[in-house]
C-alpha cells in the first residue's frame, strides 16, 4: 500500500550510518560492511569489521546490531540478556534501535519487536502493537 511505501522510505531515510555504545563505536561502510572501534571485551566491535549487505547500525551498551537489505538483523557482542542473539533476529524490519540490554526492531507493518531483558517492560516479549514509524 502508499502508506507502507512511505513508512519504508521514511524508515530506511532516518536509519543510523553512526552508532556509539557505552566505549565502542560503529559507522557503516559505503559498501554495506560496518566499522568498528573502541573497547571489544565482548566482540561488540571487532577490529576488522562486520562484513555484509547491511543499511542500518545501532549501538547498545556492549552489543551492536545491523539491519540488512532483505531485512533480518545481525547480531554481535555481549548476549546475557538476549539482546544480540548470534543467530540474528529473522524478520521484514525497517529500522532498529540498541539499549542496555535490549533491542528493538521497526517491522514494516509499523509494529515493534523487542528482545532482551524487560525488567522494567522497555522490551516486551510479544512486542508493541501500533503503526509505528520513524521520522
Amino acid at each position: 500500500s502508499p502508506k507502507e511505501r512511505e513508512r519504508v522510505r521514511i524508515a530506511r531515510m532516518s536509519s543510523r550510518v553512526v552508532g556509539g555504545g557505552m566505549s565502542h563505536s560503529l559507522a557503516l561502510r559505503r559498501g554495506g560492511g560496518v566499522s568498528c572501534w573502541g573497547h571489544n571485551f565482548a566482540d561488540q566491535a571487532p577490529p576488522d569489521g562486520v562484513d555484509g549487505d547491511f543499511v542500518a547500525i545501532a549501538a547498545g551498551t556492549w552489543h551492536s546490531l545491523a539491519l540488512r537489505l532483505d531485512g533480518r538483523i545481525t547480531c554481535w557482542g555481549s548476549n546475557g540478556s538476549g539482546q544480540a542473539p548470534p543467530a540474528g533476529v529473522d524478520g521484514d524490519f525497517v529500522a532498529i534501535a540498541a539499549g542496555h540490554s535490549h533491542s528493538l526492531a521497526l517491522r514494516r507493518d509499523g509494529r515493534i519487536a523487542c528482545w532482551g531483558q524487560n525488567t522494567t517492560g522497555q522490551a516486551p516479549p510479544g512486542g508493541v502493537d501500533g503503526d509505528f514509524v520513524a521520522i
